[in-house]
Formats: C-alpha cells, sequence, structure tokens
C-alpha cells in the first residue's frame, strides 16, 4: 500500500501523466480530484450473566455506519483472514498511556490493551479480562473473576496482581484524565490468581464506568511508555516513528480465539486535515479519522464509502476560564464571553451543519439532558454588554484565548469566531493556536491561561462519569486550568456519583447544570462530530462509546 502523502505532494504527483495513472490504479474507482478544505477565518464474547445487573444505562442508541447505495456495496461471504488496515488521523500521539487520552491516541486504545469489563453501545456491561463479576449487596464492592490463560504481548500471564498498578498509574499520572473517576476505587484485594475484588469508599452507580476505562497496562513496560506499549490487546506494537507511523501486528496469543482478522494495522499521521481525504481516494489508506467537515459530507455523499458519524455525546466543544485570574475572578464577565460566543454560527459554519449547538453538560441522549435550560446562557451581544457594564468593565479589557489545531480540529476556528463577536463588545481577545504540546503544558502544567478553546469527552457515559472523567469538569484542587473550586460543587458532584436512584439524580443533575450556567467556568458549544469514513471493503467496523475502532473484528472483502 502506498505510503501517505501530503496535500503539497499531491499536487506535484498529479501534474504528470504517469502519477494520474498510478492514483487511477491505486484509487477504489476514478473520480474527480478532491479538493482541499477551504480554511475559515480566524465484541467480544457474548456476555456472560452477572451475578447482580449492572447499572441501568442511559437510553443512548449506538451509532449505526451511514451506508453507501446497496447496490455500490457487495454483500459478504463472512470474515476472511489476512491484510493490513491503514488508519490515518492528524493529531500526533503524545505518548503510549490509554488515560491521557487525545485524539492521536484513540485509534489504539481497544487495538493494544484491554479492560477488565466494556461497555457496548447501550452501556451494557460485557465481558473483557474479566468473565464474571458480582457486585456487593451494598453497592460498595464488586469482585471479578478473571479470564485464565491471558498474556500480555511479552509474554508473561496476566494476573489479579496486574491489576492494581495499572489502577494506580490511572489515578496518579499528572497527564491522566480519568484520575478522579478511577479514585472512587479506595482499595484492590486479590484473594487468588483470578479474582479481584474493588472496593469503593461509597456506594456508587459509576462502578461499570471506572471498569470500562480501567485499561491493563504491563506493569514492568508502565514507565517505558513514551516509546513502547505493553498490554493484552489484540494487535502489539512493532514499530513506531514519532509524528509519522504507528505499525501493529496480530498478537497470536490473544485470548479471543480467531481474533484479529487483520494480519496489521497501521496509524498514521497526516498533518495537513486536506489530505485525509486524498490519501483516503488515493488507496493510500483504508480509513480516515478527524477527516474535514466538508470532505466527510462529500465523501457521504459520494456512496463509495461509508460513515460511522461516532458514538453521541463522545465529544463536546467547550470553553474553558480561568477564574483564578483577573478580571475572570468577575462572574459576570464570564458570563458576559458566553452570551459572545456565536455557536449556532460556529455548528453550521464550521461543523457543516452535522450537529445543533448546545449550552448544556449532557447531550439529548441523556437522562440527565434539561430541555428547558437550553439557550439559557445563550448569543447575545446586548446581554454581554450590560453584564460588562455592571461589572465595571464597559470598555472591554485584554483577553488570551488558546487554541489547538494540532491537537483538537476545529478549535481554532471556535476561538476566531470567539475573537470576532468579543471585539463588537469591545474585549480585545488574542488568538494563540498553539502546538498540541505547548497546550499541552499550558492547560495542563502550567494552568497559567485566560482562556481556552477546547473540547472534552466521557459526557456519553453515566452523567457522573462526565465530571470525574473529562478535566473540564475538574476542581482548581484537583488540577482543572479552571482553577473553579465551589463546595456546592463538590456537594451535588459527590452526591451524583453516590446516589443510587435515578430520579433523585436527576434533582441533583439539574442543580449541577444551574450550577455551571451560573458560574461559566466550562462552557459547552456544540457536539464534536467525530466521524471514520472508510472504504466500503472494510467489514465489521465497529467503534467503542470512547470512538476507539474495535479492530479485532476488522477484516477486508478484497
Amino acid at each position: 500500500m502506498p505510503d501517505a502523502i501530503t496535500r503539497r505532494h499531491f499536487l506535484k504527483l498529479v501534474s504528470t501523466a504517469a502519477t494520474v495513472s498510478l492514483l487511477s490504479a491505486c484509487a477504489p474507482s476514478a473520480q474527480p480530484a478532491p479538493t482541499a478544505t477551504p480554511k475559515p477565518a480566524e465484541t467480544t464474547k457474548p456476555a456472560a450473566p452477572a451475578a447482580t445487573q449492572a447499572p441501568k444505562p442511559a437510553a443512548t442508541a449506538g451509532p449505526a455506519a451511514t451506508q453507501a447505495p446497496a447496490a455500490t456495496v457487495k454483500p459478504a461471504a463472512g470474515p476472511k483472514k489476512g491484510g493490513t488496515f491503514t488508519l490515518a488521523r492528524v493529531s500526533a500521539l503524545q505518548h503510549f498511556s490509554p488515560y491521557s487520552l487525545n485524539p492521536g491516541t484513540y485509534p489504539l486504545l481497544h487495538s493494544l490493551w484491554d479492560t477488565l469489563v466494556y461497555y457496548d453501545q447501550t452501556l451494557t456491561p460485557k465481558p473483557q479480562l474479566a468473565e464474571s463479576w458480582q457486585v456487593a449487596p451494598d453497592s460498595k464492592s464488586i469482585t471479578l473473576k478473571l479470564r485464565q490463560g491471558v498474556r500480555f504481548h511479552s509474554g508473561r500471564e496476566f494476573t489479579s496482581a496486574d491489576v492494581q498498578p495499572s489502577l494506580y498509574f490511572g489515578q496518579t499520572d499528572e497527564r491522566s484524565i480519568m484520575a478522579a473517576l478511577l479514585k472512587q476505587v479506595t482499595k484492590v484485594d486479590t484473594p487468588d490468581k483470578y479474582t479481584v475484588v474493588l472496593n469503593f469508599a461509597n456506594p456508587t452507580p459509576l462502578a461499570f464506568d471506572v471498569l470500562d476505562v480501567l485499561y491493563i497496562i504491563d506493569k514492568e513496560t508502565i514507565e517505558q511508555r513514551a516509546t513502547t506499549a505493553i498490554g493484552t490487546g489484540p494487535f502489539k506494537l512493532a514499530r513506531y516513528v514519532p509524528n509519522d507511523v504507528i505499525e501493529m501486528v496480530a498478537f497470536q496469543d490473544y485470548w479471543d480465539k480467531g481474533k484479529p482478522y487483520l494480519d496489521k494495522y497501521i496509524v498514521r499521521q497526516v498533518p495537513d486535515v486536506s489530505a485525509l481525504a486524498l490519501n483516503l481516494e488515493a488507496g493510500a489508506i483504508d480509513c480516515a479519522y478527524q477527516i474535514s467537515i466538508s470532505d466527510t459530507v462529500r465523501l457521504k455523499a459520494g456512496g463509495k464509502y461509508l460513515v460511522n458519524s461516532g458514538t453521541p455525546g463522545t465529544g463536546q466543544f467547550d470553553v474553558g476560564i480561568n477564574v483564578s485570574m483577573e478580571p475572570l475572578t468577575n462572574k459576570k464577565l464570564r458570563q458576559a464571553i458566553s452570551h459572545s460566543i456565536d455557536r449556532d454560527r460556529f455548528a453550521k459554519t464550521i461543523l457543516g451543519g452535522l450537529v445543533e449547538p448546545t449550552t448544556l453538560l449532557w447531550p439529548k441522549n441523556s437522562w440527565a439532558y434539561f430541555a428547558d435550560l437550553q439557550g439559557k446562557m445563550g448569543y447575545d451581544l446586548d446581554k454581554a454588554r450590560s453584564l460588562l457594564k455592571e461589572a465595571g468593565y464597559e470598555k472591554g479589557f485584554p483577553l488570551e484565548i488558546l487554541a489547538t489545531t494540532d491537537l483538537i480540529p476545529y478549535t481554532a476556528e471556535l476561538a476566531q469566531i470567539m475573537q470576532a463577536d468579543l471585539k463588537k463588545i469591545g474585549i480585545d481577545a488574542k488568538v494563540l493556536d498553539l502546538e498540541g504540546a505547548q497546550y499541552q503544558a499550558r492547560t495542563q502544567t502550567k494552568r497559567d491561561m485566560q482562556v481556552i478553546s477546547h473540547s472534552y469527552g466521557r459526557a456519553s457515559r453515566d452523567p457522573g462519569s462526565l465530571l470525574t472523567g473529562a478535566k473540564s469538569w475538574y476542581t482548581g484542587k484537583e488540577g482543572s486550568w479552571t482553577h473553579f473550586d465551589s463546595p456546592e460543587y463538590e456537594r451535588l458532584r459527590s452526591e451524583l456519583q453516590t446516589t443510587l436512584d435515578r430520579e433523585k439524580r436527576k434533582v441533583i443533575a439539574r442543580a449541577i447544570q444551574e450550577l455551571v450556567l451560573d458560574e461559566c467556568f466550562s462552557i459547552p458549544v456544540a457536539p464534536v462530530p467525530i466521524a471514520f469514513v472508510y472504504g466500503s471493503y472494510v467489514k465489521g467496523f465497529d467503534i467503542s462509546i470512547e470512538n476507539s475502532p474495535l479492530t479485532s473484528s476488522i477484516w477486508l472483502d478484497k
């Protein structure tokens, strides 16, 4: 399969007849050369019945791949073994850790690592490294029976002694965005080699959310995560070239016998988002992730590619405000910024109308979505001016907004739309589109920014998991870039995570939503349209609720 190509290189290639012939031969079929996106102005096996029922899932519907017209898709005879599946995405890998998630990591999650239990698209727990489980009557512990004979890629056997080191790493690593969620586990017991007991300080409805993100890493290689990854997943790392390619080969001793179907899984980095579609159409890759909105719409309409639009609520664009930095300590100024965000324009012009704007934490498919609160802090420049006047900043003030196209596409465009509207009310905003490592340093280590254009995940899970699994909703004491601390917020968040009754939890969730709308420390803007676009010959393609490809089931019909 050809190497990934950049847009510049592509344009050079198509200048010769010989290269045009090459691309025609590689492409699924001849078609007009694609155009660049204009840059805007600034399964596992069936689940064994659990001894106790899993928590009632939120009413969600799993995403379905958008099918090309039936006439263009040949019926599949059944899984075929062999072949190489190549996926390309824009974001670079920071390091091999399933806990410090960024877009560069998502394509690897369920390929290199397994979890004890995982959620399907309906939030139903399914066995993976744990074959069965028993929730204690007081809901303060869960006992898991581990699958026997599981091997790490190093050949070492996976046992109960491997659970605690991975949990501890997820709880304590400074880059972990799941630390607060995982810290609900207060103690790990290992009564025998294949039994592990997770203990919680309080009854928790989030036990299976914890299990779904508890990725098992070989404890002997955790400290080598900058260059290598050893897990129990269906693929093992074969070659890694930073900012270029990650090559994985089928793990022959994978516990789910007969899988994976593929021989190789390759993840490439194509930094130029406009080149993703070019690579897909040229046959250099089989799947494009983080593809531009315009290319997604175009390729979907063409009928030659399939589109999986992602799990509802997996990603949400937001604006984070550092409440500890003057003058943003003034709540009225934060509210003025919220009223200055033209969410509708962002959703329509930048996100292609694929999603609807929102001012709320949780998506429409969540039981914690309250439609009557929608728009309460929406776009209203007159209201924004009034708030500035009340706060004594009628003439505005200078502001710095950080974004990162490198890590999170479209954050720069969101910041630029904000910049234009803030100028209308007298706020002089400067936009910095930072390289990924710089953005991480400013927001996670130094935490010295004023405002960030950002996106968070975990909204597709139990509503309580969002508040402990996404750093946008951490408190300042927990390391949030917003530095927001509030006894009331902490109390409500704790109650949401320890109350089992659904109706009582709805009351708590609403109170949290109202507090967030008032304080404006983290401001929702619009869902992230997360699309995988792939050739119609790719079969068995599915994703986790974190939008990570379930590569063990992928096979190629060609």
